[in-house]
């Protein structure tokens, strides 16, 4: 009996070291991704941007035939710079352009970086519009959540485009389809690689609703799809970043399943 006692014993205390590791290893894990920037390469010209300062967050590097076009201006000028540093470490074209694929600041905080570098900042007349009204509260609430979040100053895109435009000879395709996670949200398709990039508006979790427009960000994903486009690959802006075209429906569901329901976890 004392010998059957003690190999529970041995058992439980070799299960709960075990456990105390793992939860250490994560713990560590998350340290040393902490305020970290990469470059991944995807799929031909395209590479992605994953920035875990603040929210995880997930950026497209585009490396054209003459230039390099950035989706994503990332959180500040900081994160942009060491974006900048990790596209220097794969080509040494320009990089011409960035495209602000909404308003809020993990999409346009770095703006000022890139101008001073002379990337040209593109962006539809509503996220202009939006930026113009709601930068610096939307600042204010950004730096609740993170009190080292740096007091950013607004700076505007140099070319306001319509609803849809084109980069790179069109290979680049921007277009707006409706309401989603902001008013103003555009998804970015590379026809040639058949794949989407959903920015904020899709990704793997709820996420922050706090902009959204959650009646109309349904029927916005319902377009998406009626559009039929060749798509493969859906990189998300937030969280893990490679998935299938599936994540539209898991969205769509999401969506369904949490309609009354704010989340204030993430972008």
């Amino acid at each position: 009996m004392k010998k059957v006692i003690w190999l529970i014993c041995a058992l439980t205390l070799t299960i709960g070291c075990v456990t105390h590791q793992k939860v250490v290893d994560e713990k560590q894990k998350k340290v040393s991704e902490a305020n970290t920037l990469r470059l991944v390469h995807f799929r031909g010209p395209i590479y992605i941007s994953e920035d875990h300062f603040y929210d995880r967050e997930n950026s497209v590097v585009y490396v054209g035939d003459e230039y390099v076009t950035v989706i994503g201006a990332t959180w500040t000028p900081e994160t942009a710079k060491l974006l900048v540093s990790e596209i220097r470490k794969v080509t040494d074209k320009p990089i011409k352009e960035v495209i602000n694929t909404n308003w809020h600041h993990d999409r346009a905080g770095g703006n000022s970086y890139f101008k001073s570098i002379g990337s040209n900042i593109y962006a539809t007349k509503m996220t202009v519009e939006l930026m113009k009204s709601g930068w610096d509260a939307m600042t204010n609430a950004v730096r609740k959540g993170w009190p080292e979040f740096p007091q950013l100053p607004l700076v505007l895109p140099d070319n306001v485009q319509g609803h849809t435009f084109e980069l790179q000879s069109g290979r680049v395709k921007a277009f707006y389809l409706g309401p989603s996670h902001t008013e103003d949200g555009i998804f970015v398709y590379f026809p040639n690689e058949t794949t989407l990039y959903g920015g904020c508006i899709l990704k793997e979790k709820l996420g922050y609703l706090g902009s959204a427009n959650v009646t109309e960000y349904p029927k916005t994903l319902q377009k998406l799809k009626a559009l039929h486009l060749d798509i493969d690959t859906v990189i998300s802006g937030h969280w893990s970043s490679i998935h299938g075209p599936e994540l539209i429906d898991q969205y769509i569901a999401l969506l369904a399943k949490n309609a009354n329901h704010t989340s204030i976890e993430g972008q």
